[in-house]
């Protein structure tokens, strides 16, 4: 049956998520939204735990922290303002793209100021909506963005019972116990064919 993501699929997946990331996370929510609240800005110290936890720490040096009052700061504030399909073109759009940032981790930006309502483009949950049905590319850059963000909005109307963090761990999880796995079994018996043979002609083949 194709794959549906509705009330049953958050029920099911969501509790089997198991990345120990919820404390970092919900400080993060709440270090944003004080920031926010009080001076308008985002810190370079809670900047740089949005970037930890979304993994991006090995790719850090190609963000221009020298820049960061200057330049980041001041984007994130802007973005803060628009309209939701606006927001990411105002951090990787024509004349605004902001070094080192791509529409993944522009997107955790944008979710960590408005974490209801702004969804993370992820490989997983990319991935997991392609299979579903929902979205037409697995690509993830501005282009696909707003598409993305109105599939997910789409699955928050009709599960109105979850947030977006839900709907996320729910997505996420699925993608890691089910598409990895079988991925990861269709890679194994592609070598279990061809591990007799060398040089193997499958490109997809370990040595």
């Amino acid at each position: 049956m194709p794959l549906r993501i509705d009330d049953a699929f958050i029920r099911e997946w969501g509790p089997k998520y198991a990345e120990a990331d919820e404390g970092d996370y919900t400080r993060i929510v709440a270090d944003v939204a004080e920031e926010m609240r009080s001076t308008r800005r985002i810190s370079q110290k809670t900047f740089l735990s949005i970037w930890n936890w979304k993994g991006a720490m090995r790719v850090i040096g190609h963000v221009r922290l020298d820049e960061y009052d200057t330049r980041y700061a001041p984007a994130f504030r802007r973005a803060a303002s628009e309209p939701p399909e606006r927001k990411l073109a105002a951090l990787i759009g024509p004349g605004a793209k902001l070094p080192g940032f791509g529409a993944p981790t522009a997107s955790t930006i944008i979710h960590f100021i408005h974490p209801e309502t702004m969804p993370i483009i992820d490989v997983r949950t990319v991935e997991v909506m392609f299979e579903a049905g929902l979205i037409a590319s697995k690509r993830r850059d501005l282009a696909r963005y707003e598409g993305f963000r109105r599939a997910i909005d789409g699955i928050m109307a009709r599960c109105p019972s979850w947030s977006l963090r839900q709907v996320d761990r729910a997505l996420f999880a699925y993608h890691k116990l089910v598409l990895d796995r079988a991925a990861a079994a269709a890679v194994a018996g592609r070598n279990e064919v061809c591990k007799h043979v060398f040089p193997c002609p499958h490109l997809f083949c370990l040595p």
